[in-house]
């Protein structure tokens, strides 16, 4: 029934951007070492370069959202008697039938559904409907289904749905004191881990803010850098790995092609789409070679410990060998070489910056 689909337009275009992320954020080495970098690239200054500094402040009130996140995880059901009303935040067993002039839908019934009151999992209405209500009452709730509702016998449509709470349990968020923090962390008091919870959001924040500055620095670099002209080869294998990322994904989410490049770039013609991807692989290409001229240049290279934790941390995301080639017609570690370099000379670049106050 009412379960709302998670797969929306929105959702799948970010899941589908997010794929070709992976080829675009980092890309593959491709076959540079038999170039002459001179003859395609013309590289402007990237070192002494000016960049904003920053200011890392951490509230009470951060620190206070981090504990209470640690409560919940650490919160605990309690099974509710008869006599209990049910509330938001209670989770409740239930058995439902779901009834359109006064004819059962397919998909508008269940048994020994859990639902989460106030999650909002099913249609509005549904979840403020057993509100107040106790354990082994039948309920009738009444809703109104959109009209933009998936499902197309029903949109637009009132309907009664008829709901027998079998149990309930309720969360029961543990006290807040040092015998707290003993038992779920690996410190004593409460000063210690608030202050070992600052010391995370600082450096979180810290992270973020240095990460501003290298794309704010990189964004420079790469705009005063310019292209004599494109490696052919390359140009047309970025662009072949682009098209059939296309078609895969298509039938990955079952859509035509068609469909699916209207999500994405707001058009199916193409010859739009052709050029759309013919600057993105000049940028992609454009950034690589950047980065490699600036590592050859500035002898950065990485350690053979950086390759295997950057190939471990690449496969915890979820992307093996297999799905990496998928994606960037690459191996693993040719993306892993790539990657890196473009961390070092971000480093680089940035370390060799001059820093406002």
């Amino acid at each position: 029934m009412k379960r709302r689909t998670i797969l929306t337009g929105c959702t799948m275009l970010l899941g589908i951007l997010l794929c070709l992320g992976l080829a675009a954020c980092g890309g593959e080495k491709m076959q540079y070492d038999g170039l002459k970098l001179d003859d395609y690239i013309t590289v402007g200054e990237y070192k002494g370069l000016e960049v904003d500094g920053y200011k890392i402040k951490v509230s009470e009130a951060e620190i206070q959202e981090k504990v209470e996140a640690a409560l919940k995880e650490n919160q605990q059901n309690k099974k509710l008697g008869k006599d209990k009303k049910l509330k938001k935040g209670d989770t409740a067993n239930i058995d439902y039938t779901g009834k359109v002039d006064g004819k059962e839908f397919d998909g508008g019934a269940s048994q020994g559904f859990d639902l989460e009151l106030g999650s909002g999992q099913f249609i509005e209405g549904f979840e403020d409907g057993l509100i107040g209500h106790k354990v082994g009452e039948e309920v009738e709730v009444k809703v109104h289904f959109p009209d933009d509702y998936k499902g197309e016998k029903v949109a637009g449509k009132d309907a009664v749905f008829t709901v027998k709470i079998n149990s309930a349990t309720r969360p029961k968020v543990p006290e807040y004191n040092d015998e707290f923090v003993k038992k779920y962390t690996k410190f004593k008091t409460k000063e210690e881990y608030e202050e070992s919870i600052r010391e995370d959001i600082y450096k979180e924040k810290e992270e973020q803010a240095k990460t501003e500055q290298k794309n704010s620095l990189w964004s420079d670099v790469l705009e005063s850098a310019e292209m004599k002209k494109y490696p052919e080869e390359e140009l047309a294998a970025y662009q072949e790995v682009f098209s059939a990322q296309i078609d895969t994904m298509a039938q990955q989410y079952g859509m035509s092609r068609k469909d699916l490049l209207n999500q994405m770039y707001g058009t199916n013609d193409e010859k739009q789409v052709k050029s759309i991807i013919e600057d993105s692989t000049k940028t992609l290409i454009k950034q690589e070679m950047l980065t490699e001229y600036i590592a050859d240049k500035e002898d950065l290279e990485y350690t053979k410990d950086e390759m295997q934790a950057k190939l471990d941390e690449i496969e915890k995301q979820g992307y093996d060998e297999e799905t990496v080639k998928s994606y960037t017609g690459r191996s693993l570690e040719q993306y892993a070489h790539i990657t890196l370099l473009y961390e070092k000379v971000q480093d680089f670049i940035l370390d060799n910056a001059k820093v406002k106050k």
